[in-house]
């Protein structure tokens, strides 16, 4: 016996920024309602020092950035629906939230 003890699960949310650097977009004529006005873009994800992970995606991009160019990405449910204005229904999974311009490593 738990000796009435209540267990609650608690979900954590998985908050990742992750760096990559665009090398190309993706064009998509034909797509679900939700995201009719998004533009794409193939990235490479890459270490602080430049270094390729050996990975790339296709992400969101709200920004507006262009070829070559270093950006971080939100990958959490709860970053994308903010820039969605709230919807959690959205079938995005990456999404590019800023440019980097600079980084300094220690």
């Amino acid at each position: 016996m738990y000796n009435n003890q209540v267990f609650t699960k608690i979900e954590t949310v998985k908050r990742t920024m992750l760096l990559a650097e665009v090398i190309g977009s993706a064009v998509c004529t034909v797509r679900v309602e939700s995201i009719k006005k998004a533009k794409f873009k193939i990235v490479k994800l890459v270490q602080p020092d430049g270094r390729w992970t050996g990975n790339y995606s296709i992400v969101e991009d709200i920004v507006g950035v262009g070829f070559g160019e270093k950006v971080l990405i939100a990958e959490d449910e709860i970053s994308i629906a903010q820039m969605h204005d709230g919807k959690e229904d959205i079938p995005i999974r990456f999404c590019i939230v800023a440019k980097v311009e600079d980084i300094n490593l220690i």
